[in-house]
């Protein structure tokens, strides 16, 4: 019985060391950016949500369609959910997000369309295979502040 609490507390401890290395990998890395002038497709892994390429329907969910595509207002936006703003260029934004826990780091990209009235934007994690519907919620959620806002 006392080799069993062991081997327990054994993997138990290695999992947590796991975690914590992830934190810390996460945590010295950077947003993709922009590729051709999009934002960058996002990888097999499902923790990742874009809405440049609908073909990728695993990782795709529509744009916000919205009046407001001023930089700052959104921004601000960004700001008021817990995002830190990395990179604001003319019609780019890149913010981080921080778990409390793990302290993990995920990445928000912003690329504002404004001929069709669109704000694409990319949510995705810097480790780990699963984000548990964390991305989608993000963008979610921002698509209803905006939503109000207009």
């Amino acid at each position: 019985m006392k080799i069993i609490l062991i081997i327990f507390l054994g993997v138990v401890l290695a999992g947590f060391v796991y975690f914590f290395y992830l934190s810390y990998k996460s945590q010295t890395g950077s947003a993709p950016g922009l590729v051709n002038s999009k934002l960058t497709p996002c990888s097999h892994k499902p923790n990742c949500i874009c809405t440049e390429y609908p073909d990728d329907t695993s990782h795709f969910t529509d744009a916000i369609k919205t009046n407001d595509l001023n930089i700052d207002n959104i921004s601000k936006i960004i700001a008021s959910t817990g995002g830190v703003i990395i990179t604001t260029e003319e019609s780019y934004i890149a913010a981080t997000y921080t778990s409390s826990f793990f302290r993990y780091v995920d990445d928000l990209e912003i690329r504002i369309e404004p001929e069709n009235q669109l704000i694409h934007i990319r949510s995705a994690s810097r480790v780990g295979h699963s984000d548990m519907g964390i991305n989608l919620k993000r963008i979610k959620n921002l698509r209803n502040i905006l939503n109000i806002k207009n």
